[in-house]
């Protein structure tokens, strides 16, 4: 491995790799492991007018495994800090290139330097990165799903709360029998408590299938998804269970008069917004983060005494009439209305195709994130990897240079 001054991202970017997981930049490059990029370079050549210029190749190719040719660390470096609309944050260097678009003109690819970026640039974000595990089954990811969203899982027994006629207390019914546990419900007002024992004496099936995933013992804060190579099936459930307890469908008309709308999930944890987020776009559905400026007020006890604080809630929000679209494809809810709601909502957006011209040159393949900040980080220990043909790597879902 070299040490030359040559681009790099910041130590804990997060890599995702054709396993279906997300390692850290230094972990990829300590163990040399393989990662997700394009099988054929983007056409970056100069924009110029007039005759025989050349037809332009606006197609970015397949998102393929690749094993790096090379690699190279541990340069402490000068970074900046980069946000974007989508509440996704990468720290590079600042010769690290971006695969950037035109902002005027015919607004093709080009190649732009960290310390060259501006606010407004649009930088790709991939949207066929549909690369995941073997591990976990649809039934098991909308059972983890819902007991993150509604469940209660810090005492002896697994508890899950919700309304007893609708589709999630139901399919909690049936799981529970499906693995030999009990079900007593307790009602709660418009609501049932449910609680699952087992044999006295006897492990638990359901905690342990929660155990299993490391969801067990968790706090409100503290809630994610583990760092397993979870399948496409248990995907589509967990995303299935998070939107019907934690979600929502939401229909709005503007004031033309124009119906739109939007899905939403809800947390207090900015982990679990994150993995939600990044599921979703492995699914080609875009998505944004936003902090909600209003906070949740929760008590902990502390010393035997109830001491209240207040937390941020992270919302992921899916709005583009595609995404949309898209989504609506991928969930299986279980809870009616909000399934009504959604098909609904999509019947009405569904002829809104994604913006693409000759002159943007869009690809289905990518979508656009844009800079929204741009602060100073300090020196780093920076990374990076060299990948062929393209030269592209894909961080934190966003398509950087990788050479």
């Amino acid at each position: 491995m070299g040490t030359e001054s040559r681009g790099g991202i910041a130590e804990g970017s997060r890599v995702w790799l054709p396993d279906g997981s997300v390692r850290s930049i230094e972990e990829v490059v300590a163990r040399r492991l393989p990662v997700l990029s394009f099988n054929k370079e983007w056409d970056t050549r100069p924009v110029r007018y007039g005759a025989n210029q050349g037809a332009r190749d606006h197609s970015v190719g397949e998102v393929v495994p690749v094993v790096p040719s090379i690699w190279f660390d541990g340069a402490v470096r000068e970074v900046r800090r980069i946000g974007f609309v989508s509440g996704r944050v990468i720290e590079s260097a600042l010769d690290q290139r971006w695969m950037t678009q035109r902002r005027t003109g015919r607004q093709a690819w080009e190649w732009k330097a960290t310390e060259a970026l501006v606010l407004g640039d649009r930088v790709p974000l991939s949207l066929t990165a549909a690369y995941f595990g073997a591990e976990g089954r649809a039934r098991e990811g909308y059972f983890v799903g819902a007991m993150l969203g509604d469940g209660g899982m810090t005492s002896c027994t697994p508890e899950f709360h919700g309304d007893p006629l609708d589709g999630a207390v139901q399919f909690m019914r049936e799981f529970a029998v499906e693995n030999g546990c009990g079900v007593r419900e307790i009602p709660q007002g418009a609501i049932v408590r449910l609680r699952f024992p087992f044999r006295l004496g006897h492990r638990n099936p359901l905690t342990d299938r929660l155990r299993h995933f490391r969801v067990w013992g968790q706090r409100c804060d503290e809630k994610q998804l583990p760092d397993l190579q979870l399948s496409r099936d248990f995907w589509v459930g967990c995303l299935s269970g998070l939107i019907d307890t934690d979600g929502c469908v939401r229909q709005r008309v503007n004031p033309r008069g124009t119906l739109h709308g939007s899905v939403e999930f809800a947390t207090v944890s900015p982990v679990l917004a994150k993995q939600v987020s990044d599921a979703l776009m492995r699914f080609g559905i875009i998505s944004r983060v936003r902090v909600d400026q209003r906070q949740q007020k929760r008590g902990h006890l502390v010393n035997g005494h109830v001491v209240m604080s207040r937390r941020p809630i992270y919302i992921v929000e899916v709005s583009r009439a595609t995404a949309l679209v898209r989504l609506a494809k991928v969930l299986d809810l279980r809870i009616g209305y909000k399934a009504f709601r959604l098909k609904e909502l999509v019947n009405t957006v569904r002829h809104i195709s994604p913006a693409s011209s000759e002159m943007h040159g869009y690809d289905e393949s990518v979508g656009l994130d844009r800079v929204k900040s741009i602060s100073l980080a300090g020196a780093r220990p920076v990374y990076g990897v060299t990948t062929s043909p393209s030269g592209l790597l894909l961080v934190d879902g966003l398509v950087l240079g990788a050479d």
